[in-house]
């Protein structure tokens, strides 16, 4: 990690601990360290102020909870930081926590083998669960969606969990009326969760992980 990465981390740790907007917040950093579009997006998803981290490492969850209840996943979410993590590129140890990517190819997933063994990993993970259910919401326009979502089905199934999937317009909406605990790493669905579990940040701790702490 550079430096003016890490100065920019603690500026923005800062202006969020005293109420700044995030977007507001990681546009003042950008400009004035002059970071990459991928460096913005590891400010954005990797720095918060205590309190929102805390409140989120609150709501988070162990997989010793997840006994007989239903699990409602972010599917892309959780797909591409696992897919990320078997290509090598680096993951965010972000201040709440959570484990996420700063690929940037959110909104525009490639289908490829990658996807396949992602599935795979996310699956084994899923059955040692013990849940009642799990359920898989996808996104509706990003292309293949449709086909993601019935390998998921097929795939998770396969492990002898009972298991859903979807492609649907909005997922944030599904995954949290739909589960008893949500899993994903997207801020807009753990700040209205009430259980929150780090699917994709657990089903990869099998492998040496490039993680970047902030």
């Amino acid at each position: 990690m550079n430096d003016k990465l890490t100065k920019a981390a603690i500026d923005a740790r800062y202006l969020l601990s005293r109420g700044y907007n995030r977007e507001a917040v990681v546009r003042f950093v950008g400009d004035r360290y002059l970071l990459s579009r991928e460096e913005r997006l590891a400010i954005y998803r990797g720095i918060y102020d205590p309190i929102t981290a805390l409140i989120h490492r609150k709501k988070k969850v162990s997989k010793d909870f997840l006994a007989g209840r239903v699990l409602a996943v972010d599917g892309f979410n959780v797909l591409i930081t696992v897919e990320t993590a078997l290509l090598k590129k680096p993951l965010l140890l972000c201040d709440d926590g959570f484990i996420r990517d700063v690929s940037a190819i959110h909104g525009c997933h490639v289908f490829s083998d990658v996807t396949y063994n992602a599935l795979n990993v996310i699956a084994r993970h899923v059955s040692e669960l013990k849940l009642s259910s799990v359920l898989f919401f996808y996104d509706s326009p990003i292309s293949h969606s449709g086909d993601i979502a019935k390998l998921t089905r097929e795939t998770v199934t396969q492990y002898g969990v009972r298991c859903n999937a979807y492609a649907v317009k909005q997922v944030d909406s599904e995954v949290l009326k739909s589960g008893e605990v949500v899993a994903s790493s997207d801020y807009a669905i753990i700040s209205r969760a009430n259980f929150v579990y780090d699917l994709g940040g657990e089903a990869i701790q099998q492998f040496k992980l490039i993680l970047i702490k902030l």
